[in-house]
């Protein structure tokens, strides 16, 4: 099998993953927390002008008074950047990078940081520290043991929990399930988290212990063992499918895709999808390709209503109601078609948002819309299909945790899947959509 060839891109905002954050260079409590990144146009260079390109980005951002220009810009200037980001206080900011144009390579290196902030390290929104971005800073390969002294330095002052990740790295070096005592109640980070450098480690030290196709794959490459493999976290790598990569002892790459065994998690991108998506594939599911393109491609706006449109949940008249519409409005009124009134007074939203002051009608109706577009495109057999055919061509090793609970304590059990073979429904999953704002992309879950 060939090794895998990185498509690199230099850090910067355009490099930046959802939740990685910037910090103010003079207020250290003035954080903002990257929602997405999208560039305008997405299907062109740029626009005809200026013009032309300010009256897009009056579409593509909802209030005025949320944006924020990076730069300045000239007559010359004809595509953008937008960085979606939250505040300290969970209020949406659209910040945008005036370009001259969307260069063939992409947009990477273009926009450096955001104006008056510096990076802040990765930090997620989770409070908890143990997912390998907090722990492995770098795209350095090391080896089992260095990995496992990187882990249990990184997580030595985290008290109880500190304890239980170093009694499961030696574990997993030493290939056994033994119970973690204290471990229950750390369940779920240990699983989602801790299985992403627990599972190479067990794999690569004590490949034995790791069930499933793990024979069948050491076949594959032609290896008897993994004496000098070495394992990476990508970080600034467009792999949304890959979390890790073990380079063996003569220079091949095995690329790692951690899951836990009950399936659940965070949802998965449909950018990395719509990256793997082969001629043929569009060609036998036209359709289901057409819709995973639409929401990887266009803006977390656009895309959910031009689907919507396709799958005839609008019309045109409705997607050019929500152009007009009055961004800083939380009026239901000023919808101004029935379908958009109907669908926005059946979606329910939690007490009291009506009355918070970053309601607005245009967010309730994008969330109403696009939770009935998800049954919609995920009963076609022709998004299922054509999702399923690209999930399964591929050429990396799924490496499974499965966590048992006993008593108070948890064991850690790793078994792989060769090739990676997805069975089931692919489902859209939608927790980035809200009546007060969006926080995202839509994307899926296997069911």
């Amino acid at each position: 099998m060939r090794a895998y060839q990185f498509l690199k891109e230099a850090r910067g905002v355009t490099a930046r993953k959802s939740g990685e954050t910037y910090v103010s260079d003079t207020n250290s409590e003035d954080v903002l927390t990257i929602n997405n990144i999208d560039v305008i146009p997405d299907n062109a260079s740029g626009y005809e002008n200026l013009e032309e390109l300010e009256a897009a980005l009056k579409i593509a951002i909802p209030d005025k008074n949320a944006r924020i220009n990076d730069n300045n810009p000239n007559s010359a200037m004809t595509a953008a950047i937008i960085a979606t980001v939250t505040d300290k206080n969970n209020k949406p900011q659209y910040w945008v990078r005036y370009i001259k144009a969307i260069p063939p390579q992409g947009v990477h290196s273009m926009w450096k940081t955001l104006r008056g902030y510096k990076f802040g390290k990765g930090a997620e929104q989770e409070s908890t520290p143990i997912k390998p971005s907090d722990l492995v800073p770098d795209e350095n390969f090391r080896s089992a043991q260095q990995l496992a002294q990187q882990i249990k330095t990184g997580t030595k002052d985290l008290g109880d929990l500190g304890l239980v990740i170093s009694s499961a790295v030696d574990q997993a070096m030493r290939g056994s399930a033994q119970p973690i005592l204290g471990g229950n109640k750390y369940y779920n980070v240990l699983q989602k988290y801790g299985g992403e450098y627990l599972g190479p480690i067990a794999l690569m030290s004590a490949p034995a212990s790791v069930t499933g196709d793990t024979a069948k794959m050491m076949q594959q490459f032609g290896l008897k063992n993994f004496a000098g493999s070495k394992v990476m976290f990508p970080q600034d790598t467009q792999m949304e499918l890959i979390d890790s990569v073990i380079q063996t002892a003569d220079g091949r790459s095995i690329q790692i895709s951690s899951k836990i065994s009950t399936g659940g998690g965070a949802a998965s991108s449909l950018s990395g999808i719509y990256k793997q998506m082969t001629p043929e594939i569009r060609q036998r599911f036209p359709e289901g390709a057409k819709i995973i393109e639409m929401f990887a491609t266009k803006s977390a706006i656009v895309g959910p209503l031009e689907v919507a449109r396709m799958v005839g949940v609008i019309d045109s008249a409705d997607i050019q109601a929500m152009v007009n519409l009055d961004k800083s409005s939380s009026n239901l009124a000023d919808l101004t078609t029935p379908r958009l009134k109907q669908l926005t007074k059946a979606q329910g939203v939690a007490p009291d948002t009506l009355n918070r002051s970053d309601y607005r009608i245009f967010w309730h109706a994008l969330n109403a819309i696009v939770n009935a577009v998800i049954p919609v495109v995920n009963g076609m057999d022709e998004f299922k299909n054509a999702m399923l055919e690209v999930l399964n061509n591929n050429e990396y090793v799924q490496l499974v945790t499965d966590a048992k609970a006993q008593g108070d304590a948890v064991s850690l059990k790793y078994y792989t899947k060769f090739p990676a073979v997805f069975a089931g429904a692919p489902q859209l999953y939608n927790k980035t959509y809200f009546a007060t704002g969006q926080k995202g992309r839509i994307g899926f879950k296997m069911r």
